[in-house]
């Protein structure tokens, strides 16, 4: 009898193991909007999701071989939620224009403490992108199209046109030509006189404009009715 138990404990020690690793779950974690650059001050907003809840959260840049913690939460979470920080050189001013990398690590709230580890490729961006238009004149009419060139430096991630509240991405030129263009609308219903602006923003808040030369010939404007 002795013997069996003494048999029978290592068995309930393997059984209680296997119903722990049953138990335990990595976390999920996911950005909840994709992130590629960092500027000065980057809101930036993870999901996590868990079975068990999630015990600890922390965010980290890592440039250069050196890691710089930008976030953290000991607080635990509920089974499915989201956690916010920022990142940006405000907080860290070691971080340099170049890329780097942004890693967010959750641990679940079970006995095993499982870590998820996150990491996305980011670029630090301390500068506002640069414009070049092309100094044409632009003759512009209701309800027709026009052509813009420009060149852009710098780091940026969307550029084009911009009429009022209308937007028109920026192409690379063709056959390998240096520069960019956007073919852009005057709206039929779009307020004569309104100036259309080439853009460039970084995605990290910096977004700069440049004028272009138009004109806008009055009575040589179509007339458009409502039926």
């Amino acid at each position: 009898m002795r013997k069996l138990s003494l048999i029978g404990i290592p068995l309930l020690v393997l059984l209680l193991i296997a119903f722990l690793l049953a138990q335990s779950a990595s976390p999920v974690v996911d950005l909840s909007t994709p992130v590629t650059a960092l500027g000065q001050t980057t809101s930036i907003t993870v999901h996590v999701r868990n079975p068990h809840g999630i015990r600890r959260l922390a965010a980290f840049v890592e440039q250069n071989g050196v890691r710089y913690r930008v976030g953290e939460t000991a607080q635990p979470l509920r089974l499915d939620g989201t956690w916010s920080f920022t990142a940006g050189t405000s907080a860290v001013p070691q971080l340099k224009d170049g890329k780097a990398q942004l890693i967010v690590e959750a641990t679940s709230n079970d006995f095993l403490r499982k870590t998820t580890r996150l990491e996305r490729e980011v670029m630090v961006v301390t500068q506002p992108p640069a414009i070049s238009v092309d100094s044409d004149q632009h003759y512009l009419y209701l309800g027709m199209a026009e052509l813009a060139t420009f060149n852009l430096s710098g780091n940026w991630t969307e550029a084009g046109v911009r009429v009022g509240d209308q937007t028109f991405r920026a192409w690379p030129m063709p056959g390998g030509k240096p520069g960019y263009f956007s073919l852009f609308a005057f709206a039929w219903n779009m307020q004569p006189g309104t100036a259309p602006l080439v853009y460039a923003s970084n995605g990290t808040g910096n977004q700069v404009t440049g004028p272009m030369v138009f004109q806008f010939p009055k009575k040589e404007q179509p007339r458009y009715t409502v039926q």
